[in-house]
């Protein structure tokens, strides 16, 4: 799937959710909520922001951080790969992306 194809697919999973926005960024896209980035979808793969209160479950699931080359140094983002599985049924990715949106919340505010 194209970045653009995966950004269709994810937007019809949230198609009931409030707030739901995108815009374009490094190439592919920001998925936004109440115009918080909760995600990135570049690569084809969608990458969710994570932080001590969901990282076990990404590291559990083998997820990996996205990175990308600076400088000729790697630099990982907070964002996550998510599990196909997990992409698969849509309940599943809902609790998720509200867990990721969550983490964007609490960073937007200051809290750790």
């Amino acid at each position: 799937m194209s970045n653009q194809e995966t950004l269709e697919y994810i937007m019809d999973l949230l198609h009931d959710e409030e707030g739901i926005s995108f815009k374009r960024m490094f190439g592919g896209y920001a998925l936004l909520k109440n115009e918080l980035a909760v995600a990135l979808i570049l690569r084809s793969e969608v990458f969710m922001k994570v932080d001590e209160s969901n990282i076990d479950e990404y590291k559990l699931a083998s997820s990996k951080p996205f990175t990308y080359y600076k400088n000729g140094k790697e630099v990982s983002l907070s964002n996550w790969s998510i599990p196909s599985e997990i992409l698969e049924d849509r309940d599943d990715f809902i609790d998720w992306f509200f867990k990721s949106y969550q983490v964007a919340v609490n960073k937007k505010i200051g809290k750790k």
